[in-house]
């Protein structure tokens, strides 16, 4: 079966009739199709022409001889009842490994429980990462539910392993012994601390009473985190009235009205509108304080969860949950994030006064006084707006040179310059994807052939979760050396052991030794369909910034090709795992990465400079103001995971207002507490400095290595070599400092946060 392409109004025409395959095709026009995929949707009906042929005509043939594939072409999930099968069959396996490691008594045993563990955990994963993807986005009902399911029951009994007291006992046994730990290559010796770690975090150490206790204060932090993340929508007070005549500017359906008086929710976008529009200060002040208000039962919440995370530390031996987080991230230790968000703080409140200074000179000039006035938290948001209306000149709109397939295209042409690596549209089995508006791009290395997959899930559609997100579904690791004809002892019987996991046979690349399991991947995002009319999605700078982000993760799972699952690709510290895809935003910004591909979608014409420079400075207004307060969240944050969780005055209110007096540029406001909005609290809890971390060190590694030239090849190898091959397996000070050619930074102390705190020019 074969394609052919009729766009010579996008300026390409395909002159032969070509299938998805064809190695003879010309590499313009494999370029070519991988931005018509996207963009054009006749284009794409003729590339999966094939696919639809083989489902209509195999319907009625019999299920044991057909050709349809399962999801991610697992031939076991072709039906929601797959999942329970691969869960089944990890299980076995996980249980024979298990008994394989807590029998091991030979050196040549003994050698391989840290291949086995890691083995373990891939098996587990494989199934639990697929299980979690499906279950979020997959639009059957009864696909997402079976998914949910064993997603939930192998979590479950991951968990049980981490109890597993025979296990922790072989790999510390293991570790301690000389001859055995020093054939250790780095990366194993990596793998089998992070073992261990997740071991001990989980009170494997403790006497059996303190584990019951371990296990019930995780319970209830879990409990406490739910029921804190579901309380957002409450407030003390949901309606204020108000004078309806100060209202001018407000849409006429915001407000109930009765008679002069006129009610408005403070509900989170009604609030907005509120601050936005309205010029009454009074009004202001009184939506803010209304919006921002708690119920004493809303605030004891977050309290008992704070001081539960700190007893759990407590009984581990700690002295406060950010303690426990950190003790594995790339920071080390709270004194270490404090060192880092104060430096940061002081050097970047110049740049966030300057904004400040402009909210009050637009303030004096409205209220006329003679001296600049204070801005109050009410007041920031309508004089922002205000100086933006007044000070923006109208912009031709930018999407039309941002298609998604240009993009995407882009993104190809980029990597191929930067490492060697671009992307091929691949045929897709049917009942390979749980969506026909699914693309499938083979990433290939010019040097080892075929390194991953990525699935692309980037239109919306009703039900679909809205926020982009990379998933990992298949992690890489070597997998010939898995000698997994030991996983079943001697005496057992093969032939009465049910269906087992197999292992993937891997394949062999250029240049290394062994075979490997490709990483497979999908990136998700929610923009709008291709019109059937031929016009195809057009992206926003952010939405075409966002693109670009997820593809900087998608690149660190294709190169981080370790030997070891557990730490390949995006496996590695929370506070480093965001540094390859915030330097990926930068390259959206540098005229020579959009000479690449930002073309108009009809005319082909490139995007005009001047059109991108005023773009960027509509959008960097304000900026620093926005800064500072990521700065004072991250530093709320780490407080209220520190030993002050424990204190028997520990009050959130309190310690929120003196950090907007001190640290924030508006003074607090008495009768808030913002602090019940924070819904990181509990999903990032002790990590939310996390982003601000790597978003200064993708900065700086923007500005020294990329921004002169932002298509070097050298460049490229320089942090493909030092950052993004590792994965997870090298320290990640050492990567940063490798790459940067910054010995001091290699080192990780204090003084290396200290610097990094400094780099305030980066942001």
């Amino acid at each position: 079966m074969s394609i052919v392409v009729l766009s010579s109004s996008r300026g390409f025409v395909f002159h032969q009739r070509v299938s998805p395959n064809n190695d003879t095709l010309e590499k313009d026009e494999k370029d070519e199709i991988l931005r018509l995929i996207f963009d054009d949707t006749n284009v794409w009906n003729e590339f999966t022409h094939r696919s639809r042929t083989f489902s209509k005509l195999e319907v009625d043939t019999p299920p044991s001889t057909r050709k349809f594939t399962g999801l991610f072409r697992n031939p076991e999930l072709t039906s929601p009842q797959g999942f329970q099968k691969e869960a089944e069959k990890a299980v076995r396996r996980v249980k024979l490994l298990i008994n394989r490691i807590t029998n091991a008594n030979t050196d040549e045993e003994l050698r391989k429980v840290v291949k086995n563990l890691d083995r373990l955990s891939d098996i587990l994963c494989s199934v639990i990462d697929t299980a979690e993807f499906v279950r979020t986005v997959h639009p059957d009902q009864k696909f997402s539910h079976e998914a949910n399911r064993v997603y939930e029951y192998l979590c479950s009994f991951m968990n049980s392993l981490n109890t597993n007291r025979e296990l922790y006992q072989v790999l510390k046994r293991v570790i301690s012994t000389p001859s055995i730990s020093s054939q250790f290559s780095s990366e194993e010796r990596q793998v089998a601390h992070i073992f261990l770690r997740d071991f001990e975090k989980s009170g494997i150490h403790l006497p059996s009473s303190d584990r019951d206790k371990f296990v019930q204060l995780s319970d209830k932090i879990i409990a406490l985190g739910r029921k804190f993340t579901h309380s957002q929508i409450l407030k003390s007070t949901n309606i204020i009235e108000v004078d309806s005549s100060c209202l001018d500017g407000l849409h006429t359906g915001l407000p109930t009205k009765n008679g002069d008086i006129a009610r408005l929710s403070t509900k989170p976008w009604e609030a907005q509108m509120v601050l936005k529009l309205i010029k009454d200060g009074n009004i202001r002040k009184k939506m803010f304080i209304a919006s921002n208000s708690a119920t004493k039962e809303q605030i004891d919440l977050l309290e008992n969860l704070l001081r539960t995370r700190g007893e759990l530390a407590k009984l581990l031996g700690m002295d406060s949950y950010s303690h426990i987080f950190l003790i594995d991230k790339m920071i080390k230790n709270p004194d270490h994030v404090q060192k880092f968000l104060r430096t940061l703080a002081d050097h970047h409140r110049p740049k966030a006064l300057t904004d400040l200074y402009l909210l009050k000179e637009a303030k004096q000039q409205e209220i006329k006084c003679k001296e600049l006035p204070i801005v109050n938290a009410w007041d920031r948001d309508y004089y922002t707006e205000k100086i933006k209306a007044s000070s923006t000149q109208p912009v031709a709109p930018i999407s039309p040179y941002f298609s998604v397939g240009s993009v995407i295209q882009g993104l190809s042409r980029l990597f191929s310059k930067l490492y060697g690596i671009s992307f091929e549209p691949s045929e897709i089995l049917p009942g390979e994807t749980w969506h026909d508006d699914v693309r499938k791009l083979n990433v290939i290395d010019e040097q080892e052939g075929k390194i991953g997959t990525i699935y692309c899930d980037l239109f919306n559609r009703h039900g679909k979760y809205l926020n982009a997100a990379h998933y990992t579904v298949r992690c890489s690791r070597r997998v010939d050396d898995d000698d997994s004809a030991r996983d079943i002892p001697p005496d057992m019987d093969i032939s009465e052991t049910e269906e087992l996991a197999t292992p993937d046979q891997g394949v062999r690349l250029h240049g290394r030794n062994g075979r490997y399991q490709l990483p497979i991947i999908v990136l998700t995002c929610d923009f709008a369909r291709p019109k059937e009319n031929g016009r195809p999605s057009l992206l926003s700078l952010v939405e075409a910034e966002t693109l670009f982000h997820e593809m900087g993760h998608a690149m660190h799972s294709m190169i981080g090709r370790t030997d070891f699952h557990n730490v390949s690709g995006t496996r590695c510290p929370t506070d480093f795992v965001e540094l390859p895809s915030i330097l990926m935003e930068h390259f959206v910004y540098s005229p020579t990465v959009l000479s690449l591909f930002a073309k108009h979608y009809d005319t082909r014409k490139p995007i005009p400079l001047d059109l991108i420079r005023s773009h960027l400075k509509a959008r960097s207004q304000f900026s620093a103001m926005e800064t500072q307060y990521q700065i004072l969240m991250a530093l709320l944050d780490q407080i209220y995971h520190s030993t002050l969780a424990m204190s028997p005055d520990f009050d959130t209110t309190a310690i929120l207002a003196n950090l907007q007096d001190t640290v924030g540029l508006f003074p607090s406001v008495p009768g808030t507490a913002w602090q019940i909005q924070f819904v990181h609290l509990f999903g990032y809890g002790a990590g939310y400095y996390s982003y601000l971390f790597c978003r200064i060190l993708a900065g700086k590694l923007w500005k020294q290595v990329f921004e002169k030239d932002p298509l070097s090849r050298e460049a490229g190898q320089r942090f493909r070599e030092e950052v993004l091959k590792w994965g997870g397996s090298r320290d990640p000070w050492l990567c940063v400092g490798k790459a940067l050619q910054d010995e001091k930074i290699t080192v990780g102390d204090s003084v290396s946060v200290s610097l990094v705190g400094g780099w305030v020019d980066c942001l």
